[in-house]
């Protein structure tokens, strides 16, 4: 197992008071939510790659199990919203999902209309050495085994990092790869509060949090202890401003280079 992809994203995403407190602009991270989402079908390898070719510094997927215990990038459970065949994916083998064409949005580009559902393999194996795949586990702790030998077999370069709702598939990531940075996503205050303690007790890296959650006390009480900040979707500038003051250290946003421009420019 390699060690040197962590210790370098350690260094970028590990939580720095001491530097929020020098500068408020600090270097905050842009990750692509389900892949450059906004210009390319969400979850396909083309969104993920068009993400890091457009310079995002991490490419967020969400995967799910087969009924042949593959391993995919897919959001929902059905796949009936995102490609309009009606099919329970954890009931469903790879060689029926393979073939399923995800539906564009309307601002995707027009190149990108016959994209399919592709295997985290694929996926791991196009990361680029200085770029980060957030891999988020829709599933329970089922998927952990197939996982691990997915990662052993085709991670290749490239860092990743596991980030999950469920408390107890990412406490099991944690355990199975400790060197990996895991975060724990939630939505709601009384469900962040909840879980605090049991987040830094069971050594997770941070917390990975809905934008509009985020104030001044929840970031000290999370420095206070360790953790680390990252937040959801962000896709406006005022609130990717306020994020990064904040001292949120990764925004995941639907368009990371558009996102990126905009601060860059209003500095």
């Amino acid at each position: 197992m390699r060690t040197l992809p962590f210790i370098a994203l350690f260094i970028i995403l590990a939580p720095n008071i001491e530097a929020q407190e020098v500068s408020p602009e600090q270097n905050i991270k842009y990750v692509a939510h389900r892949g450059a989402s906004y210009l390319a079908p969400e979850n396909t390898l083309a969104s993920m790659e068009l993400a890091w070719e457009l310079g995002a510094d991490g490419a967020e997927c969400d995967i799910m199990l087969t009924a042949d215990k593959k391993v995919v990038l897919f959001h929902d459970k059905n796949t009936k919203k995102l490609t309009g065949e009606n099919f329970t994916v954890k009931e469903t083998t790879w060689q029926q999902l393979k073939s399923l064409v995800l539906i564009p949005r309307e601002t995707n580009r027009p190149e990108f209309t016959h994209e399919t559902i592709p295997l985290l393999s694929d996926v791991l194996g196009a990361i680029p050495e200085d770029r980060m795949l957030v891999i988020e586990i829709k599933t329970g702790p089922e998927i952990l085994p197939h996982l691990q030998k997915v990662i052993t077999q085709h991670w290749k370069s490239g860092q990743i990092s596991f980030i999950a709702f469920d408390f107890e598939t990412i406490k099991q990531a944690k355990v199975l790869y400790p060197e990996v940075p895991c975060y724990y996503l939630s939505a709601l205050n009384p469900d962040f509060n909840k879980h605090f303690e049991d987040v830094v007790e069971n050594g997770l890296d941070g917390v990975d949090l809905r934008h509009n959650m985020i104030d001044q006390k929840l970031m000290e009480r999370c420095h206070a202890s360790g953790l680390d900040v990252w937040c959801w979707t962000v896709n406006d500038p005022e609130t990717a401003t306020k994020m990064n003051q904040l001292g949120v250290s990764a925004i995941t946003t639907d368009r990371p280079a558009w996102l990126k421009s905009k601060l860059t420019t209003e500095k």
